[in-house]
Formats: C-alpha cells, structure tokens, sequence
C-alpha cells in the first residue's frame, strides 16, 4: 500500500522518472501474500483505502482480502503505475555514493541500478517469521506459513495443527475447522479479543458512498470510532479498565467452560499485544474436533506435534500462523551510507529514525511505516499519506537549494527517539508482555505513541532545519 501511493503522488506531482521494484509477482504486498481463508482487515473499510482514491463499492464493513487486493489494483492502473513496477524482482544492495550522490543498487538478480533517492516501502508485514521448534523443517506432512499458503491445499478430513493464536489464527480457525477431521491450536500466549462489528453492505448505501459528502461523513465517523480506541492504551486509565471489561465479556459471553475460559485470558493488560477482532473465534474452540493446546511444543517430528507433557498429536498439516519479522525492515537487502555505514550495524540494538521516514547518515534514503509509525488503533494509511508528503517535500526542499542529497542530522534524529521512548514509556505497550511491537531488549520500536492525527500534524509543519544538505 505505501508503495503504491508513493507512486501515485509522483505522478501527481509530475514525476516519471521512477521504478517500484516488487520481490513478488505482483502487486498488492501483504494482500497479495496472505491469501488464507478468512483474510480480512481489521480496519473498517473505508478507512483503508486512501483519502484521494475513495471505494464505494465495499462489500462489508470489514473488506475481505480479495476486495483490498482489487483495490489496489485500480488503484495502480487508475494511475498508470504498471509501466513502472518490475515484478520478481528482489533488491540485494543498496550503497550510497557520496561523490556523485546517488544510490547504486543491486538486485538479487545481479542487475545493476542507479537512483537518487531510494524509497523504503517494504512494509512491516513483509517477511514470514518461522517458528524455532526443532523438526520443523523435518515435518513429512504438509507445512505452510498463513502468509505462504497453498491455495492448492484441501483441508477436509485432515488432522491439522496450528500453531500461533494471534490475528491470522483467528481468522482461519473458524474457516477450516468445519473442514478437518481434527484441528489442534497450540497456544503460547491469550490474547485479548473483542467483538469485530462486521456485516455486509446493502446496495443503498453503496450508492449514498458514491456521493462524495456522504462518502467523507462516513469516512470521518470511522476514523474517529478508530481514533477512540487509542484511549484505551494508556496504563491505569478508566478507559483502558472498561476496554478490558469488555473484551473479559465478550470471553465470558462466548466460553461457558470455566477452565476452557482460563486459559484464554491473557494475564498481561488489554493492548500490550495486538487487540484482535472476531466473532467466531471463541465458539469454535467448543467445537467437538478443535482442541486447544497450551502444553509448550517440544518438537515437531515426521507426522506429529510432541509437546512437553510427552503427548504426541499425529497430524496432516502444520500451519504456522506465528506473524512477521516487524524489526528488519529491509530483510537481507546490504544497505550502506556515508563511509560505507551498514544500515545493519545501525540498527543492531533495534531499528530507529527520525520521525519513522529518515536515518542519520544515510542520504536520501526515505522510509514508509518505519520505525516507531505503527498503530496499534487505526488504520496504517493515515500515517503512510504523510510520509509521501514528507517526502515530496523534500525532494522540493532538494531543487529549491540546488542540493543533491540531505540527511537528517544525528542529534535531530537522537533527541526525537528519546522523546519517543519517553512517551512510550506510559503505555500499554510497555507492559509486561513480549510483541511484535519490541524488541527482546524491551525498547518499542514499531509504535507510535500517540494519535494519527497528532502525527499527520507534526508531518505536515516539520522542516529541514535539522538536516545536512550536500
């Protein structure tokens, strides 16, 4: 998604001279990736879906993965943005060239490319992380990750193990238990789950979005439900007590079994993981084929699960529904600045910026959703669109002085992370809980503290007092 609008808003801009390169084999980035069934947005749908390109055509609150997937797809030829997209095409090195400023890259390939600027759109739901369960890689039976699954793979009358309980479990669970012979759910950690108030959309108010006052009322009253939610992330507050009322309701509403229920309430406070949305989670797991586990794993062998407790569960298929690796947002790409700095030395203890789009050092690199702009509330479009402004500003900022390149100044960057980490400091995400959201350190480094429009605001008025221009 970051990558498309930051291709429209160049041609927007009147800018031609760009490539978007895609490892995949086509658009649509972790819509495009994770294809499970039950893969749906936990963003209301209007709200996921950029302000200049409104849909009116949403078929549920809630947009299932294909309907985003479409989305993206008028949106990149309602601009044109095919010609300048090379599928299968994954970017190995970059290196900054301080005497000619430019970047030189190099793709997996070994074909060699120049740029001025370079635009990190990676996104941080791009790369698969695996379990680390001795045997997995042995297992004999069929093994998947949600954001690689076959779509080939029947599951009827399969014993099926997943392990992972977090938000693409959610969603496929009840979609397939119907279908196996038995599914075991092995579980590490609860998580906090409230109601999803997903339905479908009637045709008459499909035809009330297409009337742009309508549409951006709509648009205005989800963004603010969203916006609600972030109250509920400040540790100790009477909103955070009620956030997790509800969801311990809506826990016991739908598991009548004391025990059953035990085991799915997190210990740690609502928001400190990611708050998951659904309906049919819950009953599923009463469901006479569906076991929950909460035995730690021990290793997987060739045609079962063992878990610490001895007991061996034979099964057909592994699927690992256990997230992404959120802190390496270049994956293996060798990305080097001034003096031939790596970006992977920099960001050895976890990744940091300046307000999550620049780094110190490295000129004309340009980050979307990068460190500390993530949201644990609302939809991530509301922070990408400034982040494309910002970045067309600079490059304006470039022309204006006759530049070539700019970096962010050490200090700016330094002071601005400490403020962050201060800020963050009296939040629910520093609780005692380990999430994607940190490192093992414990030091936050995907969200961003405060409120979309606190951040939208700071992207709109911030300059380039604190950078080096050369």
């Amino acid at each position: 998604m970051s990558g498309l609008c930051m291709g429209v808003q160049l041609v927007r801009a009147g800018i031609r001279s760009f490539v978007i390169l895609e490892k995949s084999s086509q658009l649509g980035g972790t819509w495009w990736d994770n294809t499970y069934p039950g893969a749906q947005c936990d963003v209301r749908s209007h709200l996921y879906a950029f302000s200049f390109a409104p849909n009116p055509d949403w078929s549920r609150v809630f947009a299932p993965q294909r309907e985003i997937l479409a989305y993206m797809e008028r949106v990149a030829d309602r601009w044109s943005l095919r010609p300048h997209m090379r599928f299968d095409t994954a970017l190995a090195a970059a290196h900054f060239d301080a005497a000619r400023g430019c970047w030189n890259l190099t793709t997996a390939r070994g074909e060699p490319l120049e740029a001025d600027v370079l635009v990190c759109s990676t996104g941080p739901l791009s790369q698969p992380r695996w379990p680390d369960i001795p045997g997995l890689v042995a297992f004999g039976g069929k093994l998947m990750h949600t954001a690689r699954w076959d779509r080939t793979f029947d599951a009827s009358g399969k014993a099926v193990a997943v392990i992972g309980t977090a938000a693409s479990a959610v969603q496929l669970v009840p979609e397939i238990a119907s279908q196996v012979r038995q599914l075991h759910i092995f579980q590490r950690t609860p998580n906090w789950i409230v109601p999803r108030p997903d339905r479908g959309y009637r045709s008459w108010e499909k035809l009330l979005s297409r009337i742009p006052p309508f549409g951006r009322l709509r648009r205005w009253i989800h963004y603010w439900l969203h916006e609600r939610n972030r109250l509920g992330f400040n540790q100790g507050t009477r909103m955070a007590q009620l956030a997790e009322g509800f969801a311990k309701h809506h826990l016991h509403k739908q598991i009548a079994d004391p025990a059953l229920a035990a085991k799915l309430l997190p210990d740690y406070p609502l928001g400190c993981k990611r708050v998951l949305l659904s309906n049919d989670y819950y009953p599923t797991l009463t469901r006479p084929n569906v076991e929950l586990v909460t035995t730690p794993i021990v290793r997987i062998e060739r045609d079962g699960v063992v878990t610490a407790d001895g007991a061996t569960r034979r099964v057909d298929a592994v699927v690992c529904a256990t997230g992404f690796d959120t802190l390496h947002l270049l994956g293996s790409v060798d990305v080097r600045g001034l003096g031939g700095t790596a970006l992977a030395d920099v960001w050895s203890g976890a990744p940091h910026a300046y307000q999550g789009v620049t780094v110190a050092g490295f000129p004309n690199l340009f980050l979307l959703l990068g460190p500390n702009t993530g949201t644990g509330h609302t939809s991530t479009l509301l922070y990408v669109e400034p982040q494309v402004d910002y970045v067309l500003r600079a490059l304006r900022e470039l022309r204006r002085r006759g530049s070539r390149w700019l970096t962010v100044q050490p200090a700016t960057m330094a002071a601005h992370n400490l403020d962050l980490q201060a800020r963050l400091a009296s939040t629910v995400w520093a609780g005692p809980c380990s999430s994607w959201y940190k490192t093992a350190g414990g030091r936050i480094a995907a969200i961003f503290p405060g409120y979309s429009f606190q951040y939208s605001r700071t992207m709109r008025k911030l300059g380039f007092e604190g950078y080096d221009f050369g």
